[in-house]
């Protein structure tokens, strides 16, 4: 009845083993999901995008989007105060281009000098937030 199945010193390697063993698993882990994620970036990192300008008065908005990072951007929605709009213009800003947008506000009433969050969501999931003052141009 006193019989060990094995003694204390191999028991101990072996916990030491599977403990080394697992610390190294969760290294190599770790440095993979960091390396992909620091080293080459993901697509969102490499979008960039400015209102350059923009000129909102009557009943329209104007705006000239550029981008300013290492890839292109293909812009996917444009919302106005959370409400999504339907923008005229070519929806892909190559790098270091410009592209001109324009949309007749809708979801909502819009006074002259209150500003207004314009958002830019790209095929990615990347979001860009600015603001646009009603009736003036910036």
């Amino acid at each position: 009845m006193r019989r060990k199945a094995l003694s204390p010193v191999i028991a101990t390697l072996l916990m030491v083993a599977i403990a080394v063993a697992a610390a190294i698993i969760t290294y190599v882990w770790s440095m993979g999901l960091l390396g992909g994620l620091m080293g080459t970036g993901g697509a969102q990192t490499k979008e960039q995008l400015i209102v350059e300008n923009y000129k909102w008065n009557g009943t329209g908005l104007y705006y000239t989007v550029r981008n300013v990072g290492s890839a292109n951007v293909e812009i996917a929605a444009h919302y106005l105060e959370g409400v999504k709009q339907t923008a005229a213009g070519t929806n892909v800003v190559n790098v270091g281009s410009f592209q001109d947008f324009s949309l007749t506000p809708t979801g909502g009433t819009f006074t002259d000098g209150s500003a207004y969050v314009l958002k830019l969501v790209t095929k990615t999931g990347a979001t860009f937030t600015f603001s646009v003052v009603k009736g003036r141009a910036g």
